[in-house]
């Protein structure tokens, strides 16, 4: 349909597609999460964990898989990937598992908007 449309439109006319990115405020809060995290495992376990550890273990568990293409190795799938995959809510939803998660183990990490 796009295609039929643009055929009748001027010559030198170029669309340019982008994907929506991940806000530096969100992106600020997701990192804030981590650390948050990171400290209240940190303390359960007794044992030292980082914001990167934590980060890479989230991705591990609440990412989907996808597979790399002549590797065969299944790698998780970037909270970006599932956004442009049409998955609006992904990045929300994404911070929504990883507060459920310090939730479980009494961890609370509070919203952006609160004081």
């Amino acid at each position: 349909v796009i295609k039929k449309q643009l055929e009748h439109e001027p010559k030198g006319l170029e669309i340019t597609w982008r994907r929506q990115r991940r806000t530096n405020r969100q992106n600020r809060y997701l990192w804030h999460v981590y650390r948050e995290l990171a400290k209240g495992l940190s303390e359960y376990y007794d044992a030292p964990i980082t914001a990167d550890q934590v980060h890479e273990l989230c991705k591990s568990h609440f990412m989907p898989q996808e597979e790399v293409p002549g590797i065969g190795k299944m790698i998780p799938m970037s909270t970006s990937r599932l956004c442009r995959s049409g998955q609006e809510n992904a990045f929300s939803d994404y911070v929504e598992q990883i507060k459920a998660l310090a939730a479980e183990r009494g961890i609370y990490i509070a919203d952006p908007d609160e004081n």
